[in-house]
């Protein structure tokens, strides 16, 4: 790694154009260099050692985010350097979908001074882009400023979403962030006719204890299990900064359906203060996600 950029650096880097690799065309084919390149960055200010730290960070970062960067075509052969190779860029995986309506059409906003550029008019007219304008909110949490202000824009709805999953107190005298203070996770789905299944998540000293009951049949509860605080931590870090739990409504109803699919997600915070999500045959359009977190402990 060059003196110039360190890891944190080059990871800072990565995570900067995986926002280029959502805003691709699913199977875009182009290289790491070409990249960084249409992303704005001068090649001349990075070396050999730069290139190879940068390549492997950014695969790194693209399977975190559910991004596939398919090099398959060099498999067996040597051709060149791997960051001068192209690969196949899949990702429907990763479009984000508004919490509002479900559309996967949003824009990012972009903060600050913008340099108005070609690359720049493109992506405005296209909808990628969106001007959030050059002042900034943040509030202070544990010493350190949070910048509260909105990350996307959905193009269908017009709502803005992907703020920081901040919890303001009233007088704004203290901020908070939902994952720290959640204490105890509680999800429940059924109806009248199949049962319900209970799932209930409580946080402890060395992770969380998780605890299942099936209210059908013979009312069967499964022995509690313990999970990892490292487990714990991911599963509230997927609730509100991949499914922005806290910029959901409470309520999803649809009137003109009977019994049915009934569904509750129940949350504890610290100081006794509580959150409530209901669901009667309709659901949040992170529903399949949602699900998906509470399928490891339970079939649903």
């Amino acid at each position: 790694m060059s003196e110039q950029y360190s890891k944190a650096d080059i990871q800072v880097i990565a995570e900067g154009l995986i926002e280029e690799l959502r805003e691709c065309e699913d199977g875009t084919d182009i290289t790491t260099c070409q990249l960084l390149s249409s992303s704005g960055y001068d090649l001349d200010e990075f070396d050999c050692r730069d290139f190879f730290h940068i390549h492997d960070a950014l695969f790194k970062a693209a399977r975190a985010n559910h991004i596939t960067l398919d090099m398959s075509a060099h498999k067996n052969k040597v051709e060149g350097l791997p960051y001068n190779l192209d690969f196949v860029v899949r990702n429907k995986k990763a479009q984000i979908k508004c919490p509002h309506c479900g559309s996967k059409d949003t824009a990012r906003y972009l903060y600050g001074y913008p340099l108005f550029d070609e690359r720049m008019q493109k992506k405005l007219e296209s909808g990628k882009w969106v001007l959030g304008g050059c002042c900034i909110n943040t509030v202070e949490i544990d010493g350190k400023p949070v910048n509260t202000m909105p990350k996307r824009k959905c193009n269908r709805c017009k709502k803005d979403f992907g703020r920081a999953p901040v919890l303001l107190a009233p007088k704004k005298e203290l901020a908070e962030d939902y994952r720290g203070i959640v204490t105890s996770i509680c999800f429940s789905v059924g109806g009248f006719f199949g049962g319900y299944t209970n799932i209930t998540i409580r946080k402890n000293k060395t992770g969380a204890v998780v605890k299942v009951e099936h209210s059908m049949n013979d009312g069967t509860v499964l022995e509690p299990c313990q999970i990892t605080s490292k487990k714990w931590e991911s599963i509230v870090n997927r609730l509100y900064s991949e499914l922005y739990l806290h910029e959901w409504k409470k309520r999803f109803v649809n009137p003109g359906v009977l019994d049915g699919t009934q569904w509750e997600l129940n949350l504890k915070l610290t100081n006794g203060r509580k959150r409530s999500y209901y669901g009667s045959n309709d659901y949040q359009p992170y529903w399949d996600e949602l699900l998906k977190i509470f399928r490891e402990f339970a079939k649903l």
